[in-house]
């Protein structure tokens, strides 16, 4: 007798022993992230305070539809809206993504998500933008959230199934915009599954379901025409730039990690392509389950879609891309790993090499995760609380850039009066309308700033900068005027040692300078 029988349910027992483990080494990774993650950067400010808004419109005064700052408004009306509370809101989140996965796995295959788990779910970069108070962590949990409805609802298509995938459909793009794109590859991928089985009715009931989220997205029309006429924070999409950003989250635990990312991509495609235009009749296939035939079309004509239209969306968006930006892209391509790619159906050999380097990968992120998790995402609110405690009514504390000031509006509560470079009234959202255009606008809005310093220092006070400002060395000049007028201006102008434990991210890490004394211009 030959044992191939039980090796495949063997191989998959395994699968999931091993999957059960990673998904606990995952939690911990979000456990110790929540430790280490620290005060709000500006970001989150900002939509927290948009959150805290008695208008739909209002809410949506950001680069996202209303979904999370509904939850985020719930979240604080229970009084868990301290920076630990809300950090437990995003962690939660993240830990949804791990949920969200292994649904997806089990409703398409009936199998453990390894890829996912492995390849997204110890992703350090994942952990620690995802479980940020960002859209794109919950866009990319209610991504795959859609996504396991379609394949709930291709095994097998009722009506009921088809009012389930409606529903997740539209919480992922009132999550995300550009989750409308990845649905849209969600569901070509089912209709073309339908195609194959000549299924017109379950066809049909996935454009209904389709047309749902396309309607809720039609309130939002006006906001998205305005925002396509400005050219403040869309100063053109850059197609090497956002291959970089992609490449960054892809590149974990190693820098070789895109390379893999890439060839598992292009088996995935590879396969459903050639399955898709293969002549020959649909397999039989069992109550409620799709067949491995189907599951690779599917997988692969999603993975295809995606990535082709997430790239013509940012060159429409004309955005500069950030890294984070590519985390719900990221999630649809994992799921899709686990979905179209049968590990213990494959040749020896090469299941041999993918769980080799599946453990290797396992064993190499939870260090890396480790170490990348000890990080802040902002000092800020321990550069106020260092404020609040030295500075006096008299001084006078700047903050530059000016979008610093939305985070360290939250968290400074000292007696000094404060602006920001330029000027702007309103630090509680990201207000570009209120910045200066024209150098001859920001002079006029940057004087009574410099009367300010002035004042403070001629009446022996302190002048406290927060943010980004180098200190010129004497005699030398510097791209900024600001810093040159503190340098010609005070006696002493250096930065102040904080002595802060651990790293902070780069996107929020500010200095503290201080300048002291008074001196004349010489004639």
């Amino acid at each position: 007798m030959t044992t191939l029988p039980v090796e495949k349910p063997n191989t998959e027992r395994r699968g999931r022993m091993a999957a059960v483990l990673i998904t606990l080494v995952i939690i911990s990774l979000h456990g110790y992230f929540l430790v280490h993650a620290g005060g709000l950067w500006r970001d989150e400010v900002n939509i927290i305070n948009l959150a805290g808004s008695h208008s739909l419109s209002v809410m949506t005064n950001d680069s996202f539809p209303v979904l999370l700052p509904v939850m985020i408004k719930g979240w604080c009306a229970v009084r868990l809206n301290s920076d630990l509370g809300l950090r437990l809101f995003g962690v939660l989140t993240g830990l949804c993504l791990v949920g969200t996965l292994w649904l997806a796995a089990w409703t398409g295959r009936r199998t453990a998500p390894l890829f996912g788990l492995t390849l997204l779910g110890l992703n350090g970069y994942m952990i620690f933008w995802g479980d940020s108070l960002r859209a794109f962590g919950l866009g990319a949990v209610l991504i795959v959230l859609a996504l396991a409805a379609m394949c709930f609802l291709l095994g097998k298509p009722t009506w009921q199934r088809t009012g389930i995938l409606a529903v997740a459909a539209t919480l992922s793009v009132q999550a995300l915009y550009q989750n409308a794109v990845f649905f849209a590859g969600i569901a070509l991928g089912g209709w073309l599954v339908c195609w194959q089985r000549k299924d017109k009715a379950a066809a049909v009931k996935i454009f209904v379901a389709a047309l749902v989220p396309a309607v809720s997205l039609l309130p939002y029309l006006e906001s998205v025409m305005r925002w396509q006429r400005t050219t403040t924070i869309r100063p053109g999409f850059s197609f090497k730039a956002a291959l970089d950003n992609f490449n960054t989250v892809l590149a974990f635990p190693l820098p070789q990690y895109g390379w893999l990312w890439i060839s598992l991509g292009l088996l995935v495609m590879g396969l459903g392509v050639a399955i898709l235009f293969r002549a020959s009749s649909p397999p039989a296939r069992e109550v409620s389950r799709m067949t491995t035939a189907e599951l690779q079309i599917f997988a692969g004509v999603i993975l295809l879609s995606s990535v082709a239209g997430y790239l013509v969306f940012l060159h429409f968006a004309a955005l500069i891309t950030s890294p984070w930006y590519f985390l719900p892209l990221m999630a649809v391509v994992a799921a899709c790993f686990d979905l179209g790619i049968n590990l213990p159906a494959l040749p020896r050999a090469l299941r041999t090499l993918l769980y080799g380097i599946l453990i290797g990968t396992v064993l190499l992120s939870v260090v890396f995760a480790f170490r990348d998790l000890n990080c802040r995402f902002t000092n800020v609110d321990l550069v106020a609380q260092r404020l609040a405690k030295e500075v006096s009514a008299q001084d006078y504390v700047v903050v530059t850039p000016w979008y610093l000031g939305i985070s360290f509006d939250r968290y400074y509560r000292g007696a000094a009066p404060w602006d920001t470079m330029p000027p702007v009234s309103d630090h509680s959202t990201h207000r570009f309308d209120l910045v200066p255009i024209s150098e001859a606008d920001e002079a006029r809005a940057m004087q009574p700033v410099l009367d300010r310093i002035s004042n403070a220092l001629q009446t022996g006070h302190r002048v406290w900068v927060v943010g980004w400002m180098r200190v010129p060395a004497p005699g030398h000049a510097t791209a900024s005027r600001e810093a040159q007028f503190l340098a010609e201006h005070s006696e002493s102008f250096e930065t102040v040692d904080l002595k802060i434990k651990g790293q902070t991210s780069d996107y929020e890490d500010v200095s503290l300078l201080q300048a002291n004394g008074w001196r004349a211009q010489k004639p």
